[in-house]
């Protein structure tokens, strides 16, 4: 099932020191931290400095699948944090997007490239990684584009979003942008800490975005890197991302097993010459996860229509644009033919991401000539949430605190302010 991948992957969690943020010490004895072989095999191979990996743990923090009933069904979510070297310095939580991406490796990766003083969770999202999930099939695309071979491929769609909500009707509508919010403030409220700073990329952003609207209160710094796009219509998504590729190939976004720590050599498992850790291969197992990518997307949208409907709304935005009319729009909701969306026929409404000026110290990030997450994205979170805006003259999704520009991050969550606007990587 495809659904978006991140430009930084990383590892693992904090040591057995104390949290803390804004100077009220955290109280993490409920929790029962231990070792995350996996993951630790996983940021290894990733070469990751073992300094780093030293500190990592893990643990499993359970939640209220619905958060109106608190009494009733419970989930799990896997958690990292890697610690910091200053137990009285703020805690960053982190999120890699996808969505459908595991959470806990960008914790490693993130200690690793910034350096930073206080300690770096990660959580996989619920439906993600090691936590609760759901695995629903996804068809085959078809040999053939002709009209008939693709209606019938969206029918197959359709089912199969009937099935899969069937399964566990109340875990898939739980997958929310709003759940994911309340699941990460409840992480936090678990550490006994008071105010968290946010690093969020890609589809990490709405996530950010939604945290930011929700609970101000509990957030010192929040930075957001290649700005999703947090409206409901799949049309204006589509015509932002074909103005943003008007005629070349689409962009592939990598794979998290494709993705390095930092100099981008990271293992590849299907070389031959590569000999991974069988503890890598597990975790790799269950990096991605379609049916969560998939239902947070579709939860988060109105109904994309039935397949005449997108594929004429895909060719007609092609047109108005001046684009090869051979080549269709790729949409993060699309299934593995651009234009035939994966949440055809999806049976459940969509909830807007609340998207809201809250005062909070925020910096959003838009990369000026990226495909991915478009550059006006950027702007239209700008003018609905404030804060302030670094634009790095680069087109690679979510490249920031891997490049040459990183400091800007790390001055952000160091001051809650930047000394340039403007960044051009080396």
């Amino acid at each position: 099932m495809r659904v978006r991948g991140v430009a930084i992957l990383g590892a693992a969690l904090l040591g057995a020191a104390t949290l803390a943020g804004c100077g009220h010490p955290g109280d993490d004895a409920a929790l029962a931290w231990g070792p995350c072989p996996d993951l630790a095999a996983y940021v290894t191979d990733l070469g990751v400095d073992a300094g780093v990996v030293d500190r990592l743990q893990c643990a499993t923090v359970d939640v209220p699948l619905d958060y109106t009933d608190p009494g009733g069904r419970r989930i799990d979510l896997a958690v990292s944090r890697v610690a910091g070297t200053d137990p009285a310095a703020t805690t960053l939580f982190v999120n890699p997007g996808g969505p459908g991406v595991e959470g806990r490796s960008m914790a490693v990766t993130v200690a690793s490239e910034l350096d930073l003083p206080g300690a770096v969770v990660g959580i996989d999202l619920r439906g993600t990684g090691y936590s609760t999930s759901l695995d629903c099939d996804e068809p085959d695309a078809p040999d053939t584009r002709d009209d008939g071979s693709l209606h019938a491929y969206a029918d197959e769609i359709a089912a199969g979003n009937r099935e899969c909500v069937a399964a566990d009707p109340g875990f898939v509508a739980s997958i929310t942008t709003a759940n994911a919010a309340r699941d990460l403030d409840t992480v936090r409220q678990r550490l006994g800490l008071d105010t968290v700073d946010y690093l969020g990329v890609s589809w990490g952003t709405v996530l950010g975005a939604e945290l930011q609207t929700r609970y101000p209160q509990h957030l010192r710094r929040v930075v957001l890197d290649s700005m999703d796009y947090t409206g409901m219509s799949a049309g204006d998504a589509l015509r932002t991302l074909a103005a943003a590729d008007p005629d070349v190939p689409a962009v592939l976004v990598p794979e998290p097993s494709d993705l390095g720590a930092g100099d981008g050599d990271g293992p590849a498992p299907d070389d031959p010459e590569v000999t991974l850790d069988p503890d890598t291969l597990d975790f790799l197992d269950r990096a991605v996860d379609g049916t969560a990518g998939v239902a947070y997307i579709c939860n988060s949208l109105d109904p994309v229509g039935d397949t005449a409907t997108q594929l004429a709304r895909n060719l007609g935005i092609g047109a108005e644009l001046g684009r090869d009319p051979l080549r269709r729009i790729e949409f993060p909701a699309d299934s593995d033919v651009p234009g035939v969306s994966l949440c055809s026929g999806w049976p459940l409404p969509g909830e807007a991401a609340a998207v809201a000026d809250t005062g909070t110290d925020l910096l959003i990030v838009g990369h000026r000539d990226e495909m991915v997450t478009p550059y006006p994205w950027a702007l239209d979170a700008h003018a609905a949430m404030g804060g302030q805006l670094l634009t790095i003259e680069d087109d690679v999704h979510g490249s920031t605190v891997g490049s040459s520009c990183g400091w800007l991050v790390t001055q952000f969550l160091d001051a809650g302010t930047i000394d340039e606007s403007d960044c051009t990587p080396d």
